[in-house]
């Protein structure tokens, strides 16, 4: 019996690492680590990793631009969707979990930086006044719809789709992620401080090489 208990011991301790890492990853963001999917590494994804168990509510104090996916269909080179979200996130004003953090900038200058930096500054239509809060623009996520474990949030949904919470809202955009100053100037027209971006679909997304 005794040798029995000594094996349960030694096998217990070949999988407590694995158990703890687990713990860690449900710790961090509240999300099995089977739904980890393309996010998730905090020195390298701004976007957060989001599950059923940590998907903010309509009432949350902060906007989110959230990005349900298919790990199997970033496959264009050049348009990888993980990449683009990530750059989106940087540009609303994100910071990586663990690195340098960003110079923080008003609402206002951000907006404006950005509508220099993807050309739609004579589209702003901000107040004349106001948007002098410092902190990130919106959060972005990203919910992994094909992963082991499939949230309950994704049912019904197929293909890439970007999803804004918004002064007690939830709505379905219809922006292609890969495309980033289109992305970027749909979501601040669905905030009303410019205008929506006219653009002739070429069927191409937007680079990995565009400016950070």
């Amino acid at each position: 019996m005794a040798l029995g208990v000594i094996m349960s011991l030694i096998s217990l301790l070949a999988v407590l690492p694995a158990l703890v890492f687990a713990k860690k990853v449900v710790a961090a963001t509240g999300c099995d680590q089977s739904l980890k999917g393309l996010f998730g590494e905090p020195k390298k994804d701004t976007a957060v990793m989001l599950c059923d168990e940590n998907y903010p509510s309509t009432d949350s104090a902060d906007s989110w631009l959230i990005l349900f996916y298919h790990q199997s269909e970033n496959t264009q080179v050049g348009k990888y969707f993980d990449v683009q979200l990530n750059k989106i996130a940087k540009d609303f004003g994100n910071d990586l979990p663990k690195g340098k953090k960003g110079k923080t900038k008003k609402h206002r200058k951000r907006i404006e930086f950005l509508a220099d930096k993807y050309e739609f500054l004579n589209d702003l239509t901000l107040p004349k006044k106001g948007l002098s809060d410092t902190a990130p623009l919106m959060k972005v996520g990203a919910m992994c719809c094909d992963c082991a474990i499939v949230p309950a949030k994704c049912h019904g949904r197929s293909g890439l789709e970007l999803n804004l919470i918004h002064a007690g809202q939830e709505t379905k955009l219809e922006l292609d992620v890969r495309k980033i100053p289109e992305t970027v100037q749909g979501v601040l027209a669905h905030l009303n401080y410019c205008k929506p971006r006219q653009v002739v679909s070429d069927g191409f997304g937007e680079s990995e090489d565009a400016e950070l």
